[in-house]
């Protein structure tokens, strides 16, 4: 997947380490190692397209996966959201939302 229609940032190239698919991390890996390979290998999307659909700039998407930017946990937490709804292909406007689900997937509720 090389470009949005919608990507106002216009179309990615994704840089050598994005072309190199990574090994899907252990549940115990560092979040950041997780976060790259969700957007790099699961989704199939460069910083460039992700940061047209979230809203956040692709340095600061770098700065999540790098490992190496100390990032507060209600950033991590809007940056998971934002990431949650792309990949469920969530549409919200204030009014209104849908869910288009595209990929098989499971959903579990626990006790709350």
């Amino acid at each position: 997947m090389d470009t949005l229609t919608d990507n106002p940032h216009g179309a990615g190239t994704a840089g050598a380490q994005e072309r190199t698919p990574m090994i899907r991390p252990d549940e115990d890996a560092p979040e950041h190692v997780k976060c790259r390979w969700w957007r790099n290998d699961l989704m199939e999307m460069t910083r460039e397209q992700l940061a047209g659909l979230t809203g956040f700039s692709v340095s600061a998407i770098r700065d999540f996966e790098s490992g190496t930017k100390d990032i507060d946990p209600a950033s991590r937490k809007r940056y998971r959201t934002a990431c949650a709804a792309v990949a469920l292909g969530v549409q919200f406007n204030w009014l209104n939302a849908s869910l288009k689900i595209e990929r098989k997937m499971t959903i579990t509720l626990d006790d709350l």
